[in-house]
Parts: structure tokens; C-alpha cells; sequence
């Protein structure tokens, strides 16, 4: 009885170890750079002058070259001396990264592999109150006065101008800027604003925004008239609301989980009024 035991252990601690073993050597998500490299540091690198690396990339099965659609050489991954190399992941899944190192003379090689799983990865906007630069704007600096006050408004009309804010939105997947694909979100902001931005490419439809692949944050700026009269009565408070956030082109997940939802409502602006001077007459 005791033998049996003894070996149901064994069997036991070996299927942990196998498991252990079975798992990828790392986890990535889709959209992250990574630097890939053997032979570090420059007194061992030294024993590996003059010889050819060769990079590669295969599926799951270890015998398929990976697709385009799948990853991209950032940097170059082939070359005399070319002892690392950095990949993009552009889509989820089980992949090998191998580099063949052959010496000098060409003869021999030797092959080295390592297994990734690629993550789909949780979307995350972050929607945050800025300047039109994209640094973030908090507490105190949040309210102040219209942008035209003290400003001269013309005898002959009532126009009180407009005033101008910002806001940035970011787009992530596990924590990894995302530059692999379209994508966009659903938004909400005072009535009546304007929202616009200089980046190019980007559609902003009546409730709908679309960015396009390579930009991972977007400055917009939301323009709104001013509602001259006593304050704080007629102050404006300006915020901008992003939902549903969605991929549209890139492999990855196309919805954005409810607990990463929390950083879609930025802080808001107040816009403080100025005075409803009428024109002036003469008597």
C-alpha cells in the first residue's frame, strides 16, 4: 500500500512538473513590442563576432512559419551581428520565436526557441481632461474663466464667443499602447458642443469616433458658446464621456470589459460666466 502511494506521488509530481513545463515561457498582448536577444552582454557577445542570426517566427505547431497578419519585424531580423531583434504581436495566440546563430565560417548553428502566448487582450480607454497638448489638467485648474473674458465684444452685436477644452483618449490592451488596428468609441458631451481634433485620420460622427491604425491617443477638442450672465448660475460645466469602446481592424477583443469602464468619465471643466454687459448707448 505504501509502494502504491509512494508511486501515485511520483505519477502525481511529475504531471505538475509536465504541466509546469507545458505553459509558455511568457504572455504578451496583442499590440506590445518586444526585444528579443541572445548573447547579452559585451564580454560574452564578443565570442559571437561576425556571426549570422536568423530570426523567425512560427504558428502554434511549431513547424509553420507564422503569418504576416501575426506579428512584424520592427527591426530587421536577419544580418551578420543582428543578436536581437524586436516584434510586434498583431495577433493572439501560441507562437515560437526562434533564432538560428550560425559562426563565421557557416558550417554550424545552433537554434534557440522560445514559446509565447499572445493574448487577445481587455481593451481600456482612459479619457482624461487636458490641455490641447494631452497633459492632463486636475483639481483647482479645472475651472476658469470663459475665453473671452476681457476680451473686447463688438458695440454692434451680442456675441459673447465661445470657449474651447480638451480632452485626450487612450487606447490599450493589457496595459500595451494599441497601434494595431482601427478602432473608436461611442461619446456624449454637453448639448449644442463642437468636437473636433488635428489628428489625421480621425472620423467624429455625431456619437460615434473612429481613429485609425497607429494612433493610440487622440486629443479632441470640444468648443462650446459662452452663457454670459450672474455666476455661478450660468457657468458651463463641460465634460466629455467615451462608451463601448471597439477594434475595428487588428485581431484583439472587440469590447471593452464594464470594470475598465471606470476610466471613460474624466473630470469635468467649469467655464465660469462673465458679466452679461448690454451694449453700450448714448444718451
Amino acid at each position: 500500500m505504501k509502494r502504491l502511494l509512494k508511486i501515485t506521488m511520483v505519477l502525481a509530481i511529475s504531471l505538475i512538473a509536465y504541466g509546469a513545463q507545458a505553459q509558455a515561457d511568457a504572455t504578451h498582448a496583442v499590440g506590445s513590442v518586444h526585444k528579443f536577444k541572445v548573447n547579452g552582454g559585451a564580454s560574452h557577445l564578443a565570442d559571437h563576432v561576425g556571426n549570422t542570426y536568423t530570426w523567425a517566427v512560427y504558428q502554434s505547431d511549431g513547424s509553420t512559419l507564422a503569418k504576416a497578419t501575426d506579428f512584424t519585424f520592427v527591426t530587421t531580423g536577419t544580418g551578420v551581428n543582428v543578436n536581437m531583434v524586436d516584434i510586434q504581436w498583431l495577433n493572439s495566440g501560441t507562437f515560437y520565436v526562434e533564432v538560428t546563430e550560425a559562426n563565421a565560417t557557416g558550417a554550424c548553428t545552433t537554434l534557440r526557441r522560445l514559446e509565447i502566448l499572445v493574448s487577445a487582450g481587455a481593451i481600456d480607454l482612459l479619457v482624461l481632461a487636458t490641455n490641447d497638448g494631452g497633459t492632463e489638467i486636475t483639481g483647482g485648474d479645472l475651472t476658469s474663466c470663459n475665453d473671452s473674458s476681457g476680451a473686447i465684444i463688438d458695440n454692434t452685436t451680442n456675441d459673447f464667443g465661445t470657449s474651447k477644452r480638451y480632452f485626450t483618449v487612450s487606447m490599450s490592451t493589457d496595459g500595451q499602447a494599441w497601434t494595431s488596428g482601427a478602432w473608436g468609441f461611442d461619446y456624449s458631451t454637453l448639448a449644442g458642443a463642437t468636437v473636433t481634433t488635428t489628428t489625421s485620420g480621425v472620423t467624429v460622427g455625431a456619437t460615434t469616433i473612429n481613429i485609425p491604425t497607429g494612433e493610440s491617443s487622440v486629443t479632441f477638442m470640444v468648443e462650446f458658446d459662452n452663457t454670459p450672465g450672474p455666476s455661478p448660475a450660468n457657468d458651463i460645466t463641460l465634460g466629455f464621456v467615451a462608451s463601448n469602446a471597439f477594434i475595428t481592424t487588428g485581431a484583439g477583443n472587440t469590447s471593452e470589459l464594464a470594470a475598465n469602464e471606470l476610466n471613460n468619465t474624466p473630470a469635468e471643466f467649469v467655464i465660469t460666466a462673465s458679466p452679461e454687459t448690454s451694449k453700450i448707448t448714448i444718451d
